[in-house]
């Protein structure tokens, strides 16, 4: 959803000969499956801590063409029908091969797409990039009109991206808030490994104190750079925001074992050890002792989600 120049590029360059397939060293989780470890493992070498709650997976797309191998997740934390929290994460295994036409189109679509990338744009708050070769480190952060992000994005041949969140939308009735808060984390260099990670994290502004928006437009959010002094309590809660997504992107570089020399310097934005609000911690521990219960055979599938639907409407 929120990586559309980077899905562009996959579907792309793998238009004539792609097909579904899994990775064989991917954590396999299915659509609708929910995790309650407070983590998302992408494998073994890669894995998001996620805040505590009950996450939801909505989206699993899975791609092979040739060498290369494709893999998309998005997870979602859900509260009241809403989606409160979400990752997107992509992971391509760029392997060895055909390199100097494969590192070019990622340059391309980090530096050169006309409608998103790792560069100054009116709509991003705050961008931190190192460029250097074929390697590349980059943070993004910024609000999100969501509508607008969902169903009619500013290049419209990009909308076939959010297919599966809009099905996800229309079937279930659950949606995503109309702004929020959202970060885009990329690194990729041949010095160290052909995996190339992509992380995107969205966040209700509520979760961190944010007060309640009047604009719901790109262009008339309080949280746009260009209306932000306006409005400084929204500046206080980016501000929070902006610290998250440092802290994230602290531990995204250790996960890819950047090297020292492509580090960005974020010490200036983690100014704040804040916390995301949760729902009622006493629901999620029944719900993940409804979810042993499940595994174990305890309860049956019927049992399981009527149980938990019940507890979530108390």
């Amino acid at each position: 959803m929120v990586m559309q120049n980077l899905t562009k590029f996959i579907k792309l360059f793998f238009i004539i000969n792609i097909f579904i397939y899994t990775t064989v060293n991917a954590k396999i989780y299915k659509v609708g499956e929910q995790i309650t470890n407070n983590q998302l493992e992408m494998n073994k070498n890669f894995i998001i801590d996620l805040s505590e709650g009950i996450w939801t997976v909505i989206n699993r797309e899975e791609y092979k063409w040739g060498y290369f191998d494709f893999t998309i997740w998005g997870v979602a934390k859900i509260e009241n029908k809403e989606i409160v929290e979400f990752y997107e994460v992509i992971w391509g295994d760029m392997g060895s091969r055909l390199q100097s036409q494969i590192d070019p189109l990622i340059y391309s679509a980090q530096f050169k797409d006309p409608y998103d990338g790792c560069y100054e744009r009116p709509e991003y708050y705050l961008v931190k990039v190192f460029q250097m070769g074929r390697s590349h480190n980059c943070m993004i952060v910024r609000h999100w009109d969501v509508v607008k992000q969902i169903h009619s994005p500013d290049d419209p041949q990009s909308k076939h991206t959010t297919v599966q969140y809009r099905k996800f939308i229309r079937e279930t009735g659950i949606n995503f808030p109309k702004m929020a808060l959202g970060s885009y984390h990329s690194y990729f260099s041949r010095h160290n490994r052909n995996n190339w990670y992509q992380v995107a994290y969205v966040i209700h502004p509520k979760l961190v104190d944010g007060p309640k928006n009047k604009f719901f437009t790109e262009d008339t959010s309080e949280y746009h750079k260009y209306n932000i002094e306006k409005h400084p309590n929204h500046k206080k809660t980016m501000k929070k925001f902006i610290s998250i997504a440092s802290n994230f992107h602290k531990k995204f570089e250790l996960m890819q074992k950047a090297q020292k020399h492509h580090l960005l310097d974020l010490s200036k934005y983690l100014t704040e050890d804040v916390k995301i609000k949760s729902m009622n911690k006493d629901i999620v521990k029944q719900l993940k002792e409804l979810n042993d219960l499940y595994k174990s055979g305890a309860l049956s599938g019927y049992e399981f989600e009527k149980a938990k639907k019940k507890l979530l409407n108390n």
